[in-house]
């Protein structure tokens, strides 16, 4: 990208990660919004008399899918920046420690942002509920039957197979577990009765009276239903993001506290500082001396590598933490989108499913990024005698 970092890069400004996360949060939310509103609307859209309904839901589902659109084009910018400030780092850091033979591999090839897979799902046991359990069902079946999908049947099966992170999940997304059953069961029963209505031989009038009090009926609970999707999804992100900002928050404390010892790295580096300060010293004549050190030297070098290790360290757990929020939050958003699917034309989900696809990607890509760099530091940074468990 050509941006400028300044020293310590992505340890010294835990801002990349941070705006790159809330951004693929964002999108999250605004993905299922949107899916949410393109099923009401198709709901009503198939209801006579009730087409303002319609309207109104059409455009919030256009609505949240610019937004979900928007934030995941930030957050793709926002983890390119990531990856980037993190290669500045890994460059500070090897141009300190690494062996001269080894820099240039290790500073090309280590961090490159790669779409890697994030490392699986949250195990555990638990029961699943109403529609996750049909929809895994209904991926088992369509891969026994090693159908030839279509390029869009395969990215909704590729979204049903990130539900199973949800085995077990916290009980703020059991209700939006429930309120989409409430969803499922209110449209199912409003076409069941009306079928049966339809069907049923009474005159035009006594018909007429008994569809419109089949709508009436079907509305209010439909309503209802919508409600209590709103209020619950509105309470899993609150509670999604609450724990973001507590595991973000940790983590940036964390990699605040290693900014010191990287600001030293960099100082040695660069051959500024050098007399400041006994550890800026011990890291150049770490990295450039022999067995002729002098010991209180060497013990200075040994505690600068240690500390940078611990601090990057405490971050990886918190920023691990944060993964797996992230994940979570990806997969009520695929879950949103297969049940809109269930109720709506795909190609009425086009834009907001391309929003999740680019957020997805952009997850991915942090993800990647983020291993990439830790894997980085750890082999650039020497492993002192006895400083193994670091």
């Amino acid at each position: 990208m050509g941006a400028e970092f300044s020293a310590g890069g992505v340890v010294s400004d835990s801002r990349y990660y941070a705006g790159a996360v809330e951004a693929l949060r964002s999108s999250c939310a605004h993905i299922g919004e949107a899916a949410d509103a393109a099923q009401r609307a198709r709901f009503f859209s198939e209801i006579p008399g009730w087409n303002d309904e319609a309207d109104a839901s059409a455009h919030d589902a256009g609505k949240a899918a610019v937004m979900a659109m928007a934030e995941a084009l930030r957050a793709k910018g926002a983890v390119a920046a990531y990856a980037d400030a993190a290669r500045s780092t890994l460059a500070e850091v090897t141009a300190a420690f690494a062996a001269p033979n080894t820099l240039d591999n290790v500073v090309a090839g280590t961090v490159v942002g790669d779409d890697d897979e994030p490392g699986g799902g949250t195990d555990g046991g638990g029961e699943f509920s109403g529609h996750l359990s049909r929809a895994l069902v209904a991926l088992v079946e369509e891969r026994d039957r090693e159908i030839d999908l279509s390029a869009d049947e395969a990215g909704y099966l590729k979204m049903a197979n990130t539900l199973s992170v949800l085995v077990g999940a916290r009980s703020a997304y059991r209700a939006v577990d429930e309120a989409l059953i409430l969803l499922s069961n209110a449209r199912t029963a409003y076409l069941k009765e009306s079928l049966a209505a339809a069907r049923t031989p009474l005159a035009a009038d006594l018909k007429a009276a008994v569809a419109d009090d089949i709508r009436s009926t079907s509305i209010g609970q439909f309503r209802s239903a919508l409600t209590t999707l709103a209020v619950t999804r509105t309470a899993f992100n609150a509670e999604i993001a609450d724990e973001l900002w507590g595991a973000l928050a940790e983590a940036r404390t964390n990699l605040a506290a290693a900014t010191a010892t990287v600001m030293e790295i960099q100082a040695a580096a660069d051959g500024r500082g050098s007399g400041e300060g006994v550890h800026a010293a011990s890291a150049l004549a770490y990295s450039f001396g022999g067995s002729g050190t002098p010991t209180g030297v060497y013990d200075a070098a040994r505690d600068v590598v240690i500390e940078a290790k611990e601090f990057r360290r405490r971050a990886q757990s918190a920023c691990d933490a944060v993964d797996a929020l992230l994940v979570e939050n990806r997969a009520v958003a695929a879950d949103a989108l297969l049940e809109a699917r269930a109720a709506v034309n795909s190609a009425d989900l086009m834009e907001i499913r391309a929003a999740y696809e680019m957020a997805s990607a952009a997850m991915d890509s942090l993800f990647g990024a983020r291993a990439a760099f830790e894997v980085g530091f750890d082999l650039t940074v020497p492993e002192i005698f006895g400083d193994s468990e670091f």
